[in-house]
């Protein structure tokens, strides 16, 4: 276990990719390809919904958030953004 995302770390899975932006990491054909693979094997290994394939920025608002430490109770990343990873879902979904 590591110090992922805070307040998911007990939980969370990370997936880590290479680029400094959403769009960069997105608009990598092969990179995608390989996290799209990834994350659909995780999923049905792991019997996680696509609901809860979430973003760095999105942590804040999964049901899942649980920070122990209160003054990181509101600290989130400002990657993989909301709309990226409606993006992302739905290539999931498509890809399952």
């Amino acid at each position: 276990m590591c110090r992922h995302t805070v307040g998911l770390n007990w939980t969370a899975i990370g997936i880590e990719h290479v680029g400094t932006s959403d769009a960069e990491v997105m608009g990598d054909a092969k990179q995608l390809r390989a996290s799209i693979k990834l994350t659909l094997w995780l999923k049905d290994h792991y019997g996680i919904l696509v609901r809860n394939v979430i973003g760095h920025a999105e942590s804040l608002s999964s049901p899942y958030h649980r920070e122990k430490v209160a003054s990181l109770r509101t600290q989130t990343h400002g990657d993989m953004q909301h709309s990226t990873m409606v993006r992302y879902r739905r290539m999931l979904r498509a890809a399952d």
